[in-house]
C-alpha cells in the first residue's frame, strides 16, 4: 500500500503538449509503440482533463515501483474513491484486471503484450508531416535537410540514450545492421561476426533479434519469393548515432520506409522494387539523387516486371525531381520526399 500510496501523492504534473496524428479518445486501451515514441506525452494530454487527485498513474519504469504492489491495487482503489482513472506506463507484462472498475490506460513498448478486454492504438515516432507541425516556422527545404539529420526521436540525437535503453549485445546487433542498413541480412554471418567481438551463442543473438522486432528497434522486410530480408529501423535515425560511416543512399530507403508506416501494409521487396505492396499494388523506388532522364530509363526496363506482378503505380523518391508519365497503363511519379511524405 506504501508503494501505491506513494505513486499517488507523489505525481507527474499532467499538462498538455504538442498534438499527435494518433490521440486516445477513451480508455481501456493498450497504447503501443517504440521507446522514446512519446506515449507518456499522448497519455498525459488525456489525463489532463481530471483533476490530479482523480489520478492514479503508476511509472513500472520507475525503480521504486514493486509489481508486488499490484496485488492491493483493488483494496487501494475502493480506498480512494475519488480516483477516477488508472493508468499503467511501461507495462512489459500480461496482468489480470477484470477486477478494476475504474477505467484504464496501458501504454508498453511490447507488439506481444495482450490483455483481455482491452483494444490496442499504435503510436510510432513522428513522421515528416508531425515534424513541421512542430517547426513549423522553417522554410519546407530546409525542413527537409533537418529531418534527415536528427531523425525521428531522441534515441537518434542522444548517443548516451542507447546504452541506457540496450543492452551490450542488443548494441552490438544494431551497430552491425547500422553498418549493413539496407542489404540483405544473413543471421548466421551476423552471429560469426559478432562472436569475434563478443561472447555470445547463436540463440543468443536470435532471441536478442526478435527482442528488438518486438519492441519497435527494428522492422524486416522479406523478399517476395526468396528466403530473405533485410532489416531497417523503426527511426532512420538510429543508424547515424550507431556508426559513422556515410551511406545516404541506404539511409533514404530507411527514410521512406519509415513513412510507409501510415499505410499499416506487409511491404515486401525484390531487386527490381525497394518497397511494393501487393494489396495495394504499388511499388516504391528510392532514387534521391537519379535525374529524370535515368529514372525514365530505368521505368523502361522494368516495366515487364511491373506488368508481370500487377503493380499499375511505380512511385521514384527523390530529393527535388518531379515528374510523372505512364507506359502501357502503368503510372509512373518521380517525387521529391516532401511532396511524397505528405502525400498520404
Amino acid at each position: 500500500m506504501k508503494i501505491l500510496n506513494f505513486f499517488y501523492e507523489n505525481a507527474s504534473k499532467f499538462e498538455m503538449s504538442y498534438e499527435r496524428k494518433v490521440q486516445i479518445s477513451h480508455a481501456n486501451i493498450i497504447l503501443k509503440g517504440p521507446k522514446k515514441s512519446g506515449k507518456k506525452t499522448l497519455i498525459f494530454n488525456y489525463l489532463s482533463q481530471f483533476k490530479q487527485e482523480e489520478i492514479l498513474f503508476l511509472n513500472f519504469n520507475d525503480i521504486r515501483f514493486e509489481k508486488e504492489s499490484l496485488k492491493q491495487l483493488g483494496f487501494f482503489l475502493q480506498n480512494n474513491i475519488q480516483i477516477k482513472i488508472l493508468c499503467l506506463y511501461g507495462v512489459d507484462f500480461s496482468l489480470d484486471l477484470k477486477d478494476i472498475k475504474i477505467p484504464i490506460i496501458i501504454s508498453t513498448n511490447r507488439k506481444d503484450l495482450y490483455i483481455d478486454g482491452f483494444k490496442e492504438l499504435q503510436l510510432d515516432y513522428f513522421d515528416f508531416e508531425e515534424f513541421i507541425s512542430i517547426n513549423k516556422n522553417l522554410p519546407i527545404n530546409h525542413l527537409v535537410g533537418l529531418f534527415l539529420q536528427i531523425g525521428r526521436s531522441e534515441l537518434s540525437q542522444k548517443n548516451e540514450l542507447l546504452k541506457h535503453n540496450f543492452n551490450s549485445l542488443e548494441i552490438e546487433i544494431l551497430k552491425y545492421l547500422a553498418k549493413n542498413l539496407g542489404q540483405q541480412i544473413s543471421i548466421s554471418k551476423l552471429f560469426l561476426e559478432l562472436k569475434t567481438r563478443i561472447k555470445t551463442s547463436k540463440d543468443s543473438v536470435y532471441h536478442a533479434i526478435k527482442e528488438l522486432e518486438n519492441t519497435y528497434t527494428i522492422y524486416p522486410i522479406t523478399h517476395d519469393e526468396k528466403k530473405l530480408q533485410k532489416i531497417y529501423f523503426r527511426d532512420f535515425g538510429l543508424r547515424n548515432n550507431l556508426c559513422i560511416y556515410k551511406d545516404f543512399s541506404h539511409l533514404f530507403e530507411n527514410v521512406i520506409l519509415n513513412e510507409l508506416f501510415k499505410f499499416q501494409e506487409d511491404f515486401f521487396y525484390n531487386k527490381y522494387f525497394h518497397f511494393y505492396s501487393k494489396k495495394l499494388k504499388i511499388a516504391y523506388i528510392s532514387s534521391p539523387t537519379l535525374d529524370i532522364d535515368l529514372i525514365k530509363i530505368r521505368a523502361k526496363k522494368i516495366l515487364p516486371k511491373v506488368i508481370d506482378i500487377g503493380i499499375f503505380h511505380i512511385i521514384f523518391i527523390t530529393l527535388s525531381s518531379e515528374d510523372s508519365f505512364f507506359e502501357q497503363g502503368v503510372k509512373f511519379e518521380v517525387l521529391p520526399f516532401d511532396k511524397f511524405a505528405l502525400s498520404f
